[in-house]
Formats: C-alpha cells, structure tokens, sequence
C-alpha cells in the first residue's frame, strides 16, 4: 500500500527540550491519560487526537491558558458560573523530543500549512495529527486556540503520559529516569476556579480569534 503523502512541503522543525505546562482536570481523576493500553482508552476526541484511535495530552504553558481552556469547554461566561467551576489545576514538568515546531502561525506558513487549522474547528486538524505521528513526532508545538492573547502556546504530546507526583518544587530534569513515560506533577490548585482574566481571553468555539486576525492583518 503507498504511504500517504505529507500535509506540508516543508516539515516541522524537531523540537527537545524541558516545558513547564499546566492542566486542569476534574477533582477525582489524575492529571494524564494512561492505563490498560491505548486501545482500551476512550479519551473525547480533541484537536490533535480522534477517540478510539490513540490519546492525547493537552498542556497550556501557562496556568492562565488552561483555564481559558476550561472557560472555552465548558462554555463559562460570567463570574457567578466561573466562580462555582472547581478544578484541580496541575503545573508539569515535560522533558521531551521530537515535538513538531508550530508554535507561530508563520511556523504553519513555512511549512505550507494553513495557519488557521491552529485555531480553527479541531476536526480540521486530526489529518495533520496523523501524518505528524506516523512521521515520528512525539508532540506538538501550537499557538493556543482557546487562550487569546499574543504568545499563548499549547503544547499536546501523542500517547500516553504517567504522572510522577512531586511536593514542594519540581526536581532537576536529569532526575527523571524515564522522560519518555514519566512527567513530574503538581497539585497546585485543589478546588480551584477559571481567574477571571482567563476568562476575559477566553476565544469560544465559533468566535473570531483575535490574536489570528492581527496576525493576518499585518502581513497583507
């Protein structure tokens, strides 16, 4: 059978490095998607990732972007149903290869992408998600869809993750010894609430994206 040709003419630059990134989670589950196997998992579709067909790790690289993230899912709007919203926020400590560089949408650009499938419906992605897997990435590098505001990145990395709790501060990296299963967890929220500027920069589904269209606009 041929192989299925890349999206891009160019792919994504390669990626290694330490992150520190944050999710929210409901108050009675861990932080990370693992257990009996992929194919066993039954994770809600997402951006990078259709159910049944593998998992996925979605991380804001700030506390603020995840909770945009949870303003957005749960379509909270107003300071009564924010303030009633509580969560475990989590900060984690990824040390990670090969994550695929798109983390501008000039990055989607030079890589003959269409930069609006970073901000756009998530089906729109999951072609993407696919040939960046079956290319060997372990992850990706994204402008963040649900935090507006310049700079904001989501970093989602493919497969499954276990969390290595952690108290106090987050270890040295090289403490790790296995940066490829294993993430170094916080709790840093155990019952806590979308802040109220994540919310004020909170893009819902449907809605025009800021940060993009000042992006667009300065290049015409």
């Amino acid at each position: 059978m041929a192989r299925a040709l890349a999206p891009w003419t160019a792919p994504p630059e390669r990626l290694a490095g330490v992150w520190i990134a944050y999710r929210h989670t409901d108050r009675r589950f861990p932080p990370l998607w693992y257990g009996g196997g992929e194919a066993s998992l039954r994770q809600e579709s997402g951006r990078w990732h259709e159910e049944s067909r593998g998992v996925a790790q979605y991380l804001a690289l700030s506390s603020n972007g995840a909770w945009a993230e949870r303003c957005r899912y749960a379509r909270i709007r107003d300071d009564v149903r924010r303030l009633e919203d509580r969560r475990r926020l989590w900060q984690l400590q990824v040390i990670e290869h090969d994550i695929a560089d798109l983390s501008s949408f000039d990055a989607y650009v030079a890589c003959g992408l269409a930069p609006e499938l970073a901000v756009g419906p998530h089906e729109r992605c999951r072609p993407l998600a696919g040939a960046l897997r079956a290319a060997g990435y372990r992850g990706v590098l994204s402008p963040a869809a649900a935090y507006d505001h310049p700079h904001a990145l989501n970093l989602t990395l493919f497969g499954e993750r276990i969390e290595s709790p952690c108290y106090g501060a987050l270890p040295d990296p090289a403490a790790n010894p296995r940066p490829d299963t294993y993430v170094a967890a916080i709790l840093i929220a155990d019952a806590g609430s979308p802040t109220e500027y994540a919310l004020r920069h909170t893009c819902y589904e449907g809605e025009f994206h800021q940060t993009f269209d000042r992006w667009r606009a300065a290049r015409r």
